[in-house]
């Protein structure tokens, strides 16, 4: 389903922004790899705040509840480790993205997650047209079963993962492919205008040997593939080099660990990017 894992998170917190003094007292983060959730990581959080009565109405966690639980300085060295450099995705991303660099910044921490994926982003352009995209109206419409209590880490987490999967498989069948999704594929539609993504998907997922290529001869000797190291680690063999009928451009033609072939322009193959200020080749030839 996921060509890497990818860490579902979802906070429930005393107010709705840290710079207005809130704080997160629970969490709850969901590995997925491949098709399945694979391991958990859920935990209320003592983050010395009084709980406003009215997120006890909301959520069911107590001023009690949170000062019986361990305390933010234990919980959050535990789910950086726990992330990881796997994609992260919440629903609405941006208000659990910015708790939980406002949690590890009071502890000197990094998080060090490769991009943001945002559940109610992705389904508005995957799924256009619903009725509304909040995550309980937009479970009911998928017919995606809600287990606990809504505005629960771990319920709301496991939601957003049964949701994440679905669209996966939305994919899949939309443009009849069986090769794992790239997260960083969803990172990327969720930068673009909806609009655009419609676009952008139908070229990304486009065959190779249905685009309009001209097949230059192989790039290495036979017996002997180049392969190349993806700036995210994944492991890709060149097929060959070829060009683009519609503009003459050229493209590199390669096959991914699970057997798929992929093109990518060649400029864009052997791109330079900046990351956490350096910069580093997307694909890195390895040699031996």
């Amino acid at each position: 389903m996921f060509e890497q894992a990818v860490v579902v998170i979802d906070f429930e917190t005393s107010g709705m922004s840290p710079e207005q003094g809130g704080r997160v007292t629970e969490v709850a983060a969901l590995r997925i790899v491949g098709g399945a959730v694979t391991e958990r990581f859920v935990s209320l959080v003592n983050s010395r705040v009084r709980i406003p009565y009215f997120i006890t109405e909301l959520t069911g966690i107590t001023q009690a509840m949170v000062d019986a639980a361990p305390p933010a300085e234990e919980v959050f060295p535990s789910l950086l480790a726990f992330i990881g450099d796997a994609a992260l995705v919440a629903h609405n991303a941006s208000f659990d993205e910015k708790f939980l660099w406002s949690e590890s910044q009071r502890l000197g921490l990094q998080p060090a997650h490769q991009g943001v994926i945002c559940s109610v982003k992705l389904a508005r352009r995957i799924c256009p047209g619903l009725p509304s995209y909040s995550l309980g109206p937009l479970a009911a419409t998928l017919k995606i079963r809600f287990e606990g209590r809504a505005h629960r880490a771990e319920a709301d987490a496991q939601v957003t993962a049964d949701l994440m999967l679905h669209l996966a498989t939305q994919l899949q069948q939309r443009y009849t492919t069986q090769a794992p999704i790239n997260p960083q594929l969803l990172v990327q539609v969720n930068r673009l205008a909806a609009a655009k993504a419609p676009e952008f998907l139908q070229k990304y997922f486009t065959p190779p040997e249905h685009a309009a290529v001209t097949v230059a001869p192989p790039a290495v000797s036979i017996g002997h593939p180049q392969r190349f190291r993806h700036y995210k680690g994944g492991i890709y063999e060149l097929v060959c080099e070829a060009t683009q009928e519609a503009d003459l451009s050229p493209v590199i033609v390669y096959r991914a660990q699970n057997g798929s072939i992929w093109t990518r322009p060649k400029t864009v193959f052997f791109e330079m990017l900046e990351i956490d200020g350096q910069r580093v080749q997307r694909f890195t030839p390895l040699t031996g």
